[in-house]
């Protein structure tokens, strides 16, 4: 069912409004897979009894929870415990994207054109780290905090504190003391915090520039702490392995005691005791072999669940609002932990930012519900002025096959149409027409053409609007249909 562009789920006899941001099964869903394996594997079981279901609905409401402190637990390992991935770096220092996205990237599904990223890491256990932001002389970037339940509990840049120098005294959740003059304090949520960096790029020629601005941005470690507990040891962590429910829930233990959640969440936490995720208190090895056996059962699905959901959806459906009224993703007022779960499981959720900072649309379809593909011509119709933004506006063309969304290759070089194309011509209204055609449309079209993958492969559309206007934020605005031409 389709709200406005957005998809309604129904969980526990509750309706939640909110994007397709990855697949997922329904509990009920879950639930019977795990029925159906564990029926299987257990001699003389035809079915569940009420406590094996229940066990088994349990693990996933557990896993949608935990997810974020796994899956953050293996980008950081790849990021600080390897020396060959993309994001490699050290604790306090940032990997640095120096170049614009093509079609040779791979790091992540969807990557953005019009910025450049850079991620680091912190641990505040160590004590506070100095942030400091240089002037972008009004340049667009935006800086998030990030804490290990995926929430952004702060953001720099120019919709939030303008784009001049700034120092920021950044401290764990129990930290005391004050600021140094000068700085403002931020508190996170969590000792173990991501940083996500965007930070805007006006093309090839503004690469370099671009690059200066990134390495404006630090962190150094304050030093010892001001508070009366000594800064505890640096503990090593385990190594997140996929497809393991053992690596998963011990894993996610280590991070419950490294972090703990917030008090509003204890009550869940004490539900998941009983499959053995509590933090410390609980470990894979403290496991009855029934609750083992009905991870076992209920893994594979669970770790696999999102991929082929989503694409199914984005084939029947018109454009999907990512970031629709109402949605709590990239602040810390999220409560609905399957959603947040969906957002980071499509590797975007964790670098997804508040509504008001950028809205996001996707679509694999044209206005009938077929799907988008390079033996086809379309046209994309915008209004006056393109997507309402406050900074600036992108559709951005990726492929549409299983192995991920990535840029497709094409002899114009060009991956996208936005307000800082050069040349894109608009109507006598104002509105923009993009083409989309793997082949040359006429002349007086070519400015605006967005070539599409040769031999008929399938392709999506991303659009993006940052600091969105009003109409976008208030549901007014709606993506125009993909119109397939004759």
């Amino acid at each position: 069912m389709a709200v406005s562009g957005t998809k309604v789920f129904k969980r526990s006899g509750r309706h939640f409004l909110g994007p397709v941001l990855r697949p997922v099964l329904r509990p009920a869903a879950r639930m019977g897979i795990a029925l159906c394996v564990m029926a299987a594997i257990m001699p003389g079981a035809n079915a569940q009894s009420a406590p094996q279901a229940a066990v088994s609905g349990t693990i996933g409401e557990a896993f949608d929870y935990a997810y974020p402190l796994y899956l953050l637990s293996t980008y950081r390992w790849s990021a600080l415990e390897t020396t060959d991935s993309r994001t490699s770096t050290t604790l306090d220092h940032f990997a640095h994207s120096r170049k614009i996205a093509t079609p040779d990237d791979r790091w992540a599904n969807g990557p953005i054109v019009e910025a450049l990223y850079s991620t680091a890491w912190i641990d505040l256990a160590r004590g506070p780290v100095i942030l400091r932001t240089p002037d972008t002389h009004d340049r667009y970037y935006v800086l998030t905090l990030i804490d290990f339940y995926s929430n952004t509990f702060f953001y720099a840049g120019r919709r939030t504190t303008g784009t001049g120098a700034q120092q920021y005294y950044l401290v764990g959740p129990d930290w005391k003391g004050e600021a140094p003059a000068g700085m403002k304090l931020v508190r996170a949520s969590t000792n173990d915090v991501y940083v996500n960096l965007r930070v805007a790029v006006d093309g090839p020629a503004d690469q370099q520039a671009a690059n200066a601005i990134q390495d404006g941005f630090t962190i150094a470690l304050a030093g010892t702490p001001s508070s009366a507990a000594q800064a505890p040891a640096m503990q090593s962590r385990l190594q997140p392995v996929s497809g393991d429910p053992k690596n998963f829930v011990d894993v996610v233990n280590q991070m419950l005691a490294l972090d703990p959640p917030p008090e509003r969440d204890q009550a869940l936490i004490e539900k998941y005791r009983a499959i053995g995720i509590c933090g410390a208190p609980c470990s894979w090895a403290a496991l009855p072999e029934v609750t083992k056996a009905a991870w076992r059962a209920s893994y594979p699905k669970l770790e696999n669940q999102f991929f082929a959901w989503y694409l199914a959806q984005g084939h029947t459906h018109g454009w999907i609002n990512y970031s629709p009224p109402g949605n709590k993703l990239g602040t810390t007022e999220q409560r609905n932990y399957q959603q947040r779960a969906f957002a980071l499981a499509l590797g975007m959720g964790m670098l997804g930012l508040d509504r008001r900072e950028a809205n996001y649309w996707n679509t694999f379809a044209d206005a009938q519900g077929q799907p988008l593909t390079g033996s086809k011509r379309y046209r994309l119709r915008l209004p006056a002025g393109g997507i309402p933004s406050n900074a600036f506006w992108s559709v951005t063309l990726y492929s549409g096959g299983k192995s991920g969304q990535f840029l497709v290759d094409n002899p114009l070089h060009r991956y996208q149409i936005s307000s800082w194309t050069p040349n894109v011509k608009a109507d006598a209204d104002g509105s923009i027409e993009i083409w989309l055609q793997p082949d040359p449309p006429a002349a007086d079209k070519l400015s605006n053409w967005l070539p599409t993958p040769a031999g008929g492969q399938p392709f999506m559309l991303f659009a993006r609007s940052y600091e969105p206007k009003s109409s976008v934020l208030s549901g007014a605005y709606r993506m125009p249909d993909v119109e397939a031409l004759p």
